[in-house]
């Protein structure tokens, strides 16, 4: 029984660390994203004062 609880946990401490890291990478992708967006837009607004 102690080492099925073991097992148990594990899996379920895995599942938990998985999940985490999926929503870590998708808060990086839209970051990323954002800094691409703002980028354009300040080079589109320099080049209009120039």
């Amino acid at each position: 029984m102690f080492a099925l609880g073991i097992i148990k946990g594990t899996i379920i401490g895995m599942g938990v660390g998985v999940m985490a890291g999926l929503a870590l990478k998708e808060v990086c992708k839209m970051k990323k994203k954002k800094d691409q967006i703002s980028k354009t837009e300040s080079d589109i607004v320099d080049q209009e004062n120039s």
